[in-house]
């Protein structure tokens, strides 16, 4: 239970936490218990996500109105899938640490940095859980394709006309992402012992990282 409640204390005193993943490394408790937030928001935002795709699906003129319905009766699949897609990012994001680490810090754990990467990640939970906040506010006639899912929270705001690649790297770089780059520089440099520095420099490299693949497979789908 204690690992669990620590979600909620990474956020006010993140070192102390840090200090029992030192001694201790937790994953399953946590993950199982932000997964379980995951499949929630999932299924809140499933109205906003078949509105989404079939905004998307009537700009494709070639898309058959059958295969438009067939795709839409799919996407509650996207809840079961949810939670192991996060394991999944979880697991890249640990071993992308895991090299960083080694990098600037000297010998690095690979289970105390799945540790660090999964209470870090409680800021994109939070990210999820205002965005899904926003859209109930707005309501689902304001979605106008898939991006409309992620309502505007960061320097995307600077650039309401921004597309693919570029609208990637704005959103990517909103409050709650950079509070994960605190989080993890903190983790880091607490588990490890490493200066801070070198633990923001990991944490900075991996949040980059993930911004610039994020905007290479929006830009496959189809932004400018």
């Amino acid at each position: 239970m204690g690992a669990v409640l620590d979600l909620v204390r990474v956020l006010f005193e993140p070192a102390a936490v840090f200090e029992r993943v030192r001694d201790k490394p937790r994953f399953l408790a946590p993950f199982v218990a932000l997964a379980i937030i995951i499949v929630l928001v999932s299924v809140m935002q499933l109205p906003y996500t078949k509105a989404a795709l079939s905004a998307q699906f009537s700009q494709m003129p070639n898309m058959p109105p059958e295969a438009a319905q067939r795709a839409l009766s799919f996407a509650s699949i996207g809840i079961i899938a949810a939670p192991i897609v996060y394991a999944l990012i979880l697991s890249v994001n640990a071993l992308m640490l895991w090299v960083l680490v080694s990098v600037v810090g000297g010998e690095a754990k690979f289970a105390t940095l799945l540790s660090v990467t999964t209470y870090a990640s409680i800021s994109y939970i939070l990210l999820t859980v205002v965005g899904l906040v926003v859209l109930t506010v707005r309501g689902s006639e304001s979605i106008g394709g898939v991006e409309d899912l992620q309502p505007a929270l960061g320097l995307d705001l600077l650039a309401p006309g921004a597309k693919g690649l570029t609208l990637a790297l704005l959103r990517g770089i909103n409050p709650f992402s950079l509070y994960g780059v605190f989080l993890t520089a903190t983790g880091i440099a607490v588990t490890h012992r490493t200066s801070k520095g070198g633990a923001y420099t990991a944490a900075i490299v991996q949040l980059l990282v993930t911004l610039l693949v994020t905007g290479v497979l929006s830009g496959m789908r189809g932004g400018r």
